[in-house]
Parts: structure tokens; C-alpha cells; sequence
């Protein structure tokens, strides 16, 4: 299986293409990056680093280096707080969302469909997120809407293309890097899950698909806890 992964170089991604590494039934990793990932990585046979700056636009030159993908796992993203303002966060998390879901929609699917398969898109949104986005929030109110408004595209994309695209997505909180940080110690005081959990699931995702659409966080730590184990 051929698999496209965005968000690579960031800390769900980077471990998102670590247990893609190790999962059997995936065959090659397609690496949206805008930087070169580490040499280490590179040196596996299993990993295609395709540069790419925009990720709000997708050249026709793309179609044949992403040529035979049935899935994407997409981890580019996160809370408001993270960007410098709120365009910016509306932009990397709603705007480079939506253009490459409607990108492989258009390109990758007809190349699938036709094998009775699904072209699944995994997405990597947050807790707490919130799909009606007139409804009153007390807490993180920009980052719950725009996560929710991402949803919303992708969900309303897949139902435009029923049957040959399929949306999966996780919401995990507080995410607690492997190395012990002071900002992990803090995260531990609220709902959080480790960040192998959260990539192993989403490849599992990938891989067998899922019966809920969305998972939660506890739904994560769970899955996440049994996969790691084996």
C-alpha cells in the first residue's frame, strides 16, 4: 500500500511515518515536506520525500510523483495559539486541508475507485472539536471552530464522492512527546495521550480502516495502547 503522509517533520507526523515504517502493509511512504527530512529516514527504501512549498496549491507535476497512492494521513495543523494570528490558523488548518483533499478527490480516487477500493483521508484534528460553528464556546473557542469548520469540508468532500473517498478522523489532546518535557509534565494534568498512540492508530486507520468516523481521545489511548502491544 502507498500511502502520502503531510506533516512529516512535525511531532504527530514524524511519528506517524515511524509506524508506517514498521507496518508491513504499507510499501511506500510519499513525504510532503517543504524541508528535507533527516538522512536516517531517507536512507529507508520504503521513504519518497517529495519537496513541496505551497501547501495551499497542487501542480499537475505532482500526479505522477504521487501516482498509486490509495491513502493520505494528514498532520499538518493545530491550536491557534501555535500560529501568529488567526488567519494563519485558519489557513494551515482549514485552507492546505481542504486544497489537498480536493486535489487527491480529483486525481488519486479515479485511480483507485476502480478496484472496488476506498481512497481513505485521515485527519489529525483535536479534542474538544466542535462541527456547528454557530454554537456558543466558553473555552478555546478558535481552535474548536477551526478544527470543526476543517471537518466539515472534508466530511461534505466525502459525501460528494460516496463510495470512492473516505474521511477517518482522530481528535487527541494534550499529545506527550516520547522524551519528558516540562510541557508534557504539564499536559499530564489535563486529558492527553502519547504521541505513539496517536500515530500508530491513524496507520492503523489507514491501513483497515474504522468503524466510528471520528475517535476520540479515549478511544485513542485505548486503540493506541492494544496496537502497541502487538
Amino acid at each position: 500500500m502507498k500511502v502520502v503522509l503531510c506533516g512529516a517533520s512535525g511531532l504527530v507526523g514524524g511519528e506517524a511515518l515511524i509506524q508506517c515504517l514498521a507496518n508491513e502493509a504499507i510499501t511506500s511512504v510519499l513525504a510532503l515536506t517543504r524541508r528535507p527530512l533527516p538522512k536516517e529516514l531517507l536512507a529507508n527504501p520504503k521513504v519518497v520525500n517529495i519537496l513541496h512549498e505551497d501547501f495551499s496549491h497542487y501542480p499537475d507535476t505532482l500526479i505522477e510523483q504521487l501516482a498509486g497512492a490509495e491513502a493520505c494521513i494528514w498532520a499538518i495543523g493545530g491550536m491557534n495559539a501555535k500560529f501568529s494570528d488567526p488567519k494563519t490558523a485558519h489557513t494551515v488548518n482549514v485552507e492546505y486541508t481542504r486544497a489537498a483533499a480536493h486535489f487527491f478527490a480529483k486525481t488519486l480516487v479515479p485511480a483507485v475507485s476502480p478496484s472496488g477500493k476506498k481512497f481513505r483521508f485521515v485527519y489529525c484534528s483535536g479534542w474538544g472539536t466542535e462541527n456547528d460553528l454557530e454554537k456558543p464556546l466558553w473555552w478555546m473557542q478558535d481552535s474548536r471552530r477551526v478544527k470543526g469548520e476543517a471537518e466539515n469540508g472534508l466530511f461534505a468532500l466525502e459525501k460528494g464522492n460516496e463510495g470512492v473517498f473516505e474521511v477517518l478522523v482522530v481528535r487527541p489532546a494534550g499529545i506527550l512527546p516520547k522524551e519528558r518535557t516540562l510541557k508534557g509534565l504539564i499536559l499530564m494534568l489535563g486529558p492527553a495521550v502519547k504521541v505513539e498512540a496517536v500515530g500508530v492508530v491513524m496507520v492503523d486507520m489507514v491501513v483497515k480502516g474504522c468503524e466510528k468516523k471520528t475517535l476520540e481521545n479515549g478511544e485513542i489511548v485505548r486503540r493506541g495502547m492494544e496496537l502497541l502491544r502487538g
